[in-house]
């Protein structure tokens, strides 16, 4: 391999089956919302705004119960503002998980010394806004992503074949909007799956059976070039793959999720410490549980 890097690309699509919009009680702000259900990491975020950014005492005593009108520190908020995002599962938390991401990869030594990745481009498929608001994007440009205009006014599946021209890695990690990432360790588990694709150049798609997959880009290509149709659908696109000779592979174990979507917006229920991604299970072809439900029994 050398000292190449692994270059991957990402398409950020819309939000995951399942996905449950925040639901404020009755008076109550998105921010409040945030900070009844985070409340142990908002009590954390007051004792920072106190140590590192010296938000008086009167301050803190006054975020403690929820009060935001206090804040007139422009850092402050800004402070407050990244931990409320963080928490709300919008497609700018998605956007800058992957944009913080991409900044780690360019970064010289530390974990890209181990394995060297590059986040080649971020790409966001969206819908026009109807009322012409390009805010969302502007803040999309500004942290580097290529945002793909999409001319409808109903919500269309992922034409995946369309965006193939506006990808350069070797590899596509496909993960939804609204999701959260973890960064360093986001990177490590990313690393673990590309250098599967490395040690098996058959290899052409990856799910962590939850939100995520990661296509070889040439076996797409490979496909489009046959006379295939590329599918929204990750079971299509599998038994297209698999026809062609191309092998799959897949995680059982959540653990090794890439994203994660909280259980109060959908996501599941379970409890994910995703420092422990030693702990891996991985089915390939011809292997029951992950195959038969993608494929179907053969």
């Amino acid at each position: 391999m050398g000292t190449s890097k692994i270059k991957l690309s990402a398409i950020v699509s819309g939000f995951p089956a399942g996905f449950r919009p925040p639901k404020p009680l009755p008076g109550e702000s998105l921010a409040q919302l945030v900070i009844r259900t985070h409340a142990y990491e908002w009590l954390n975020c007051i004792e920072r705004l106190q140590e590192e950014f010296h938000a008086s005492q009167e301050l803190c005593s006054r975020l403690r119960k929820g009060d935001l009108a206090a804040v007139v520190d422009p850092v402050v908020k800004r402070q407050i503002e990244r931990f409320m995002n963080l928490r709300l599962p919008s497609h700018e938390r998605t956007l800058r998980g992957l944009a913080e991401i991409q900044e780690r990869l360019q970064e010289p030594g530390g974990l890209n010394q181990l394995w060297p990745l590059q986040l080649t481009e971020i790409i966001w498929p969206r819908q026009k806004d109807t009322s012409g608001n390009t805010e969302a994007e502007k803040l999309a440009a500004s942290l580097g992503v290529t945002v793909v205009a999409i001319d409808t006014l109903e919500p269309r599946p992922l034409d995946l074949g369309y965006l193939l021209k506006y990808v350069h890695g070797a590899y596509l990690w496909i993960l939804p909007g609204g999701s959260r990432l973890s960064g360093p360790t986001t990177i490590m588990a990313l690393s673990r799956v590309l250098r599967g694709f490395h040690e098996n150049p058959k290899l052409a798609l990856y799910s962590d059976q939850s939100y995520c997959m990661i296509y070889r880009t040439s076996a797409l290509r490979t496909l489009i070039a046959s006379g295939k149709t590329l599918s929204a659908e990750l079971r299509d696109n599998a038994r297209m793959l698999q026809e062609a000779t191309f092998e799959l592979a897949a995680d059982n174990d959540p653990i090794c999720r890439l994203v994660e979507v909280e259980s109060l917006y959908g996501g599941p229920q379970d409890t994910l410490n995703k420092m422990h991604l030693s702990k891996r299970s991985s089915s390939r072809i011809g292997e029951t549980s992950w195959w038969r439900r993608l494929l179907g029994p053969k």
